[in-house]
């Protein structure tokens, strides 16, 4: 059963239930579901479920280039194969937060368990496992892998797949208690409320990777050099509307060489200028779509030296003008 009232034909907000259909079906209804909200996967169910129906649920919706899906089901797991990849290929990572039952998830030769709050990430450019062990609800955290490999070092991001980030304390608590609050009142924000916030949620995100990934399995290099690049991302975004503020200025504050802050950005594939001016056009997206700022407003508000300026870093990382983006389609 697809519910069209939650259907649109962009696909930002989707509701499909199993409930009630033969078992065939169900099976069916739920492998496109599946594929088409998150990517290409295989479906399996214990034996003792075959003998029945299956029951499953996701409510999904999105937010900026991210989305954010709520799902119950019955037991059964998802695999996504090497040849599923090269069918159909994504960058996206998932990150799973178990509220109701347990599940596993599996990924680069490590396994982990989920339950209580507990959350954790699988890439679907590489094969892996998520498995429901129990009736189970979970959110599902659909996020662009560039989206937080310019944000975390790959050997952070890479040594955090396939394991479990507790919910008991610290960023991992945040990050979950933030994620459970949105999915409850999701339905109610309208699309440039869920636009606005997407970047928040993504620095969250990004954070709880940063803080929660296991450092005993990394080298002392990598753990020093995914501590000194947060720190540097963080002294920039506090001075993103300061069109005065350099890289030499942020590294005296944090006692760190020019050249050595260049080779921090390197490691995730960027320059310190392009990952600030990508974060100020990310900022630069939600005021356009969410207040009645000018361009010149906006290009104050965020340390751009001029309209022009500003409009030309704008097209060149979104392929539009800030005017074409403010009036088209959401």
């Amino acid at each position: 059963m697809i519910d069209r009232d939650c259907t649109d034909s962009t696909g930002a907000k989707v509701a499909v239930s199993t409930r009630d259909l033969a078992w065939a079906e169900s099976r069916e209804v739920w492998s496109n579901t599946v594929a088409s909200t998150y990517c290409e996967m295989d479906l399996s169910w214990p034996e003792t479920g075959k003998r029945g129906g299956f029951t499953a649920e996701v409510h999904a919706r999105g937010l900026g280039d991210m989305s954010v899906s709520k799902v119950r089901a019955d037991p059964h797991a998802v695999i996504r194969t090497p040849t599923m990849i090269s069918s159909g290929p994504s960058e996206d990572l998932l990150l799973c937060l178990i509220t109701e039952g347990t599940a596993t998830i599996s990924q680069s030769g490590r396994s982990d368990c989920l339950d209580e709050g507990a959350f954790g990430f699988v890439d679907a450019s590489m094969p892996f496992v998520v498995r429901g062990e129990t009736e189970f609800a979970q959110i599902v955290l659909r996020i662009p892998g560039g989206k937080l490999r310019d944000r975390v070092t790959t050997p952070v991001l890479d040594e955090i797949l396939g394991r479990r980030i507790s919910a008991q304390s610290g960023v991992g608590r945040l990050a979950s208690r933030m994620l459970v609050d949105i999915v409850a009142d999701v339905d109610e924000l309208g699309d440039d409320e869920c636009e606005h916030i997407a970047p928040a949620i993504a620095e969250m995100v990004a954070a709880a990777v940063a803080q929660c990934a296991p450092t005993p399995s990394l080298s002392q290099t990598d753990r020093i050099h995914a501590r000194d690049l947060w720190m540097v991302q963080q002294a920039l975004l506090a001075g993103i509307g300061d069109p005065e503020r350099t890289v030499a200025q942020v590294g005296v504050e944090l006692g760190m060489s020019v050249r050595y802050i260049h080779n921090l950005f390197t490691i995730v594939g960027t320059t310190p200028r392009k990952w600030l001016y990508d974060r100020r056009i990310d900022r630069a997206c939600v005021l356009l779509r969410t207040t009645e700022y000018s361009c010149a407003e906006v290009c104050d508000e965020l340390g751009f030296s001029d309209v022009s300026h500003f409009s030309r870093v704008f097209r060149r990382v979104t392929g539009t003008s800030p005017g074409r983006y403010r009036t088209g389609p959401r």
